[in-house]
């Protein structure tokens, strides 16, 4: 099941609300991956795995193209 950016943020923020160090490591991934596509342009309904899934992290994803 793929997330759109704003889900990403969404499940971080229940991780973090959670306090376990497991959910606290989760939601730290699931803020990095947000945070970084939002840079990079990427909307809050973009989905985040088909852009892992190409290019292998989100450090590697490029810019958004404006349409």
């Amino acid at each position: 099941m793929s997330v759109s950016i704003l889900e990403a943020l969404q499940g971080a923020d229940h991780n973090l609300r959670g306090g376990t160090g497991f959910g606290v490591s989760i939601a730290k991934a699931q803020l990095h991956n947000a945070v970084t596509l939002l840079e990079k342009g990427y909307s809050l309904y973009d989905e985040v795995e088909p852009l892992i899934e190409k290019y292998g992290d989100v450090d590697s994803v490029p810019e958004k193209e404006e349409t």
